[in-house]
């Protein structure tokens, strides 16, 4: 169990990551090029710890909080930034297809290394259990969704929203239970600094910011392909 709690999330990001890659190869090349890199760099940057047991500076905890938040919600920033004004992503974006887009939403079923965290004592029901059950239900939606997408593509414009703006919440569920607990206004036991840490902080830099951006695109395809039809 201690095996699999300490490099599942790893393996389960390595899979999406190649998984992603190959099947962009002859798509979007260069996105198959960025995702592999990426993945390249939170696996080095996963093994840091941000939030050390016992560290009472606040000047440095906050620092350190302020450097977790960029490396977690800047790739997302860039990717919805790049997807709304580079014609050449948009381009590259446009030859993957909605059902695709939602598969790669799959490897949350790494929400079940939350759920083994809270069982272990290392995170609070709030993120653990409850954010560990919305990314396994997302996770194995995606697949019914997928699967729906390919049979009645053009009539499931509201499945896709809806998915995507429970997915969304799901990432602002924990997000918010996170800042409030560093930040006071919440006292969880415990503290969720392993969200900071490994072997789980490469969920934060890695599959956090990919779902993010997945599902607000898809919510701004779906709203396109409305408006045009």
């Amino acid at each position: 169990m201690d095996f699999l709690y300490n490099y599942g999330p790893a393996l389960v990001g390595l899979i999406a990551a190649i998984s992603i890659a190959a099947h962009c190869w002859n798509r979007f090349r260069p996105a198959s090029v960025t995702i592999l890199i990426w993945f390249s760099v939170a696996l080095v940057i996963g093994q840091f710890v941000f939030f050390p047991e016992g560290n009472e500076n606040q000047i440095d905890l906050l620092i350190r909080f302020l450097v977790f938040g960029t490396l977690a919600f800047g790739p997302a920033a860039l990717l919805i930034l790049f997807s709304l004004r580079s014609a050449k992503f948009k381009s590259g974006l446009e030859k993957i297809s909605t059902a695709d887009l939602v598969l790669t939403q799959t490897y949350r079923i790494g929400g079940v290394f939350l759920i083994l965290a809270y069982l272990r004592g290392d995170l609070p029901a709030e993120i653990g259990l409850i954010s560990g059950l919305m990314d396994v239900t997302i996770a194995i939606s995606a697949i019914a969704l997928a699967i729906h997408l390919r049979r009645d593509g053009q009539n499931a414009r509201g499945l896709v929203r809806a998915w995507a703006i429970f997915s969304l919440l799901d990432f602002g569920w924990a997000t918010s239970m996170k800042f409030a607990s560093f930040f006071g206004v919440l006292e969880l036991n415990p503290d969720p600094a392993m969200l900071g840490n490994p072997p789980l902080l490469i969920i934060s830099l890695f599959a956090l910011p990919l779902g993010i951006f997945i599902s607000v695109y898809l919510l701004v395809r779906t709203r396109k392909q409305q408006v045009t039809s």
